[in-house]
């Protein structure tokens, strides 16, 4: 078997690297790392539960309620409790999150534009093609991740 470091190296270099650009791009909308992430669902799917967002991004309930609360507080997101399970909330773009939908796809693109700029147009389309294969595993109900954090733990 190959290094696995140098297929991982760089995607997790790649994702560090996205989230420090996004996180210092979005930090005069007081955005903060991570947060844009939680609005880019619900821009697909607003409405949708607390935990569902969770799972969705891979993230701990515990990261999950702090995001929300902290996008909350600056008016991007309101949240209601489920009328089908008064312990969940369910949670909504507000005006202002729903604004923030130009600039947090401008900041992407820019990013990826930066990404790809040495490809060829083929490189990029046969990247794109190879990551969405990749990613597509991930996705299959028989991947079982090989260890979870604790703080996943449900």
């Amino acid at each position: 078997m190959e290094d696995p470091r140098e297929i991982l190296g760089p995607i997790a270099h790649i994702y560090r690297s996205h989230l420090a650009y996004m996180t210092k791009e979005l930090e005069a909308y007081r955005i903060g790392s991570g947060q844009f992430e939680f609005l880019f669902i619900l821009y697909h799917r607003d409405g949708i539960s607390q935990e569902t967002l969770a799972k969705i991004l891979k993230v701990s309930k515990a990261t999950s309620t702090r995001a929300i609360q902290s996008l909350e507080k600056e008016g991007y997101v309101y949240r209601q409790k489920d009328e089908n399970d008064l312990r969940a909330y369910r949670v909504y773009l507000t005006e202002k999150g729903m604004e923030m939908r130009v600039v947090i796809l401008e900041k992407l693109v820019s990013f990826i534009d930066t990404l790809f700029s040495d490809f060829t147009p083929e490189e990029n389309e046969i990247l794109r093609l190879l990551i969405r294969k990749a990613s597509l595993k991930l996705f299959d109900p028989e991947f079982k991740p090989l260890c979870h954090r604790p703080d996943d733990a449900q």
